[in-house]
């Protein structure tokens, strides 16, 4: 083969992919993706396919990767990441669609796992977003391994998104919401003259001091059965945890410290989960005592009723 043949060659040969070092198309203006830019992701539940120089832009970790000469050409091993997760983010690449409408509480976590595992920044931004709208609706009361869950949202926004200075004000808002949900715990109780008449509490304000310490049995209840599981222990922060044992350790010292209200009637004391601040039975007696009224003939003191005279007289009459 002559010289000329080799330089015309080299002049019309195409490079086997599309992609530069860098993920970008090779001499194009525009991102064109050339068959070259096939993948396969291989996960531990199926096979996905994917766009080499998308990846290669969205993921710094990628990029070094698939930089790289690959085991099996075309395919890259995720072996430990699930179709599902990865189905999604390639759906939150493509920008196709709105990313909201692709983050739910059932997925957020798992997004977030491959957004810091791979450093994938929008993905990450989406689900710090996605946290931030919906932090009205996080409770504490929801299953520990939903995001709805105040405490998983609240790990979740500490472990992948509180060290981007440009997340900061969506895990602000997760923080808040879940301070507001330990508020009742942090809040000592109200004194004894705190309610007044317009709040249905009597000059001593004991319906005020019950419905209190009864929020904070309710919490202190479902908090109990979060921190009991070994899931809280293994994925929960150690800031969130902090958080919540220090909530719980105070409510504990309000409700030690505030003695419970006496009885109306007798002046000893009443537990604090009564419905009223009255013993049962000497509300029973209360009662037998306010409605008892004496037979109309023989003045024999009757049971509370309707009836004007007791048994003997009544039969008597009817004689």
């Amino acid at each position: 083969m002559s010289g000329s043949d080799d330089a015309q060659n080299k002049s019309t040969a195409k490079p086997t992919s599309a992609c530069g070092a860098d993920g970008d198309p090779v001499g194009a203006a525009a991102p064109t993706h050339g068959p070259g830019c096939a993948l396969r992701l291989v996960c531990r539940d199926g096979i996905l396919s994917a766009n080499t120089c998308v990846l290669r832009r969205a993921s710094s970790v990628l990029r070094q990767t698939l930089g790289l000469a690959l085991p099996v050409p075309g395919e890259l091993s995720l072996c430990t990441d699930s179709v599902a997760a990865w189905g999604v983010v390639l759906e939150l690449l493509k920008l196709e669609t709105y990313p909201l409408q692709l983050v739910t509480m059932d997925n957020v976590a798992a997004l977030l796992v491959l957004a810091d595992k791979y450093d994938i920044p929008v993905v990450r931004g989406a689900c710090a977003h996605f946290l931030h709208i919906h932090a009205p609706q996080l409770r504490i009361d929801a299953p520990l391994s939903s995001a709805a869950n105040v405490v998983t949202a609240a790990s979740l926004v500490v472990q992948y998104c509180s060290t981007h200075p440009a997340l900061q004000q969506y895990c602000t808002t997760v923080r808040q919401r879940l301070d507001a949900e330990l508020a009742v715990l942090r809040r000592p109780p109200p004194p004894a003259a705190a309610a007044g008449a317009g709040a249905g509490a009597d000059e001593r304000g004991f319906p005020a001091v019950l419905r209190w310490h009864l929020e904070v049995l309710h919490l202190v209840g479902d908090l109990e059965a979060i921190v009991r599981t070994e899931e809280y222990v293994h994925s929960v922060a150690a800031e969130v945890q902090i958080a919540v044992s220090g909530a719980m350790l105070t409510g504990l010292r309000h409700l030690a410290s505030r003695p419970p209200p006496p009885c109306q009637l007798c002046n000893l004391p009443v537990s604090y989960a009564a419905d009223d601040a009255v013993h049962g039975d000497c509300a029973e007696r209360h009662y037998t005592a306010l409605h008892t009224k004496d037979c109309r003939i023989c003045g024999v003191a009757m049971a509370p009723s309707h009836a004007r005279f007791c048994n003997s007289c009544a039969y008597r009459r009817k004689k």
